[in-house]
């Protein structure tokens, strides 16, 4: 009968340590989404800046010489 009720909490303490895993593996996976979702946010802030930052340079850049005669020409 000992061994019976031996192999009964076995059993038990491997079932709570099973349903412990699952919710840990639902976080870790919820946990996993948050990241994702960021790091696309962060992707598309990274593109959005990249972009501004080359019409930033065009915008500043002093005028090349060839674009200086080709609008001199068209007045």
């Amino acid at each position: 009968m000992k061994e019976l009720d031996a192999l009964q909490q076995e059993f038990e303490r491997w079932r709570f340590r099973r349903k412990n895993l699952e919710e840990e593996l639902r976080n870790l996976s919820e946990e996993e989404n948050d990241i994702l979702m960021e790091l696309a946010r962060v992707g598309g802030q990274i593109s959005y800046y990249g972009s501004l930052e080359s019409d930033m340079k065009r915008e500043l850049e002093p005028p090349r010489l060839s674009d200086l005669l080709s609008s001199l020409r068209k007045r």
